[in-house]
């Protein structure tokens, strides 16, 4: 299952791109648990059961060749390491909604093999100041005879309240042995680095390290190296003490426009004009349709050609908070 086949690797989505729409409309963002009759998220307090860090993949940032890509990603040890945390506790068919930068679900589909549990939470926790971090897996029920962790969150808590949540695994199969990986590393300074990537017949696309760290609110931040102005394809803005500061402007897939019922939208991105103070999101984000014109040879988008069309949506964010969405169209 571990074994892969770079001929036949393809990129099958953005990683940036949301697991479904939520449907936040002009209402404040519900952080608590929605618990059912068939279970509820479970906490443990143990400090015998804390870790140590630092954890997970240490040469994420190190590799300089597909062959070392590929041992990092099959290191059995540390596959024997995720499983160690212990994924005991079962979620049975809660549904978690967060509000971090894009709406994140951990979804049970009717049709998910209930004889295995799909989503567990382990035992094994990270302790920060008065937030403790917890691991969240949810694991493929579907294509295969034995289920295999497909997805870890690190979610923030404090007295056992939803703070926020982080993707930072994947292992996706597709058909024909497609995949895609997200590997991730915890420093001793509780800096969270992230590691996406997706094989296809180039054979490798390798996006950039992101590294996040944790605020004194609990809430996950992208944490850059150095401060000062920072620019790629993708976003543009101050870095103030390693966090976003002032004004961004971001080019980002954006999972809330539904190009199903917006047939003028051809492609999903947006060109995001943002404000954040200490990090955290602030004031009135502005999405407008993101206008750029395309290689004809590649399909690569021509970056000196991107520009905003029309407003599509604004959010207002208060103490880094989403408050209310209200949509233009």
């Amino acid at each position: 299952m571990y074994k892969i086949n770079i001929i036949y690797f393809i990129t099958l989505f953005s990683l940036f791109s949301s697991y479904s729409n939520a449907q936040i409309g002009n209402k404040a963002i519900d952080t608590e648990v929605r618990s059912t009759d068939k279970g509820s998220l479970f906490f443990n307090r143990n400090k015998t059961d804390r870790i140590t860090l630092p954890f997970g993949y240490s040469d994420i940032s190190k590799q300089g060749s597909i062959d070392a890509i590929l041992s990092t990603i099959q290191n059995e040890n540390k596959l024997k390491e995720l499983h160690a945390l212990n994924f005991e506790k079962v979620i049975k068919k809660d549904l978690i909604l967060l509000p971090e930068e894009y709406d994140v679900f951990l979804p049970f589909s009717e049709n998910v093999n209930e004889q295995y549990d799909r989503i567990k939470i382990a035992s094994n926790f990270l302790s920060y100041g008065v937030h403790s971090l917890y691991f969240v897996a949810v694991y493929n029920t579907v294509r295969y005879a034995e289920p295999f962790i497909e997805k870890v969150y690190l979610i923030s808590t404090k007295d056992s309240k939803l703070i926020d949540m982080k993707r930072i695994y994947l292992h996706h199969e597709g058909e024909m042995g497609f995949a895609h990986y997200s590997l991730f590393n915890i420093t001793e300074n509780y800096i969270i680095s992230i590691q996406d990537y997706a094989f296809s017949e180039d054979p490798l696309t390798l996006r950039p390290l992101r590294k996040y760290q944790i605020l004194p609110s609990g809430k996950f931040s992208r944490y850059y190296d150095n401060d000062g102005f920072y620019k790629n394809d993708e976003e543009q803005g101050m870095v103030k003490s390693h966090k976003k500061e002032g004004k961004w402007i971001e080019f980002k897939s954006n999972g809330h426009i539904d190009l199903h019922r917006y047939s003028e939208f051809t492609d999903p991105y947006t060109y995001l004009e943002a404000e954040y103070k200490n990090g955290s999101p602030v004031g009135t984000w502005r999405f407008y349709k993101l206008l750029q014109k395309y290689n004809e040879e590649t399909g690569e988008p021509i970056l000196n050609t991107r520009k905003k069309g029309r407003l599509i949506y604004t959010e207002i964010y208060s103490d880094g908070i989403l408050k209310k969405r209200e949509f233009r169209f």
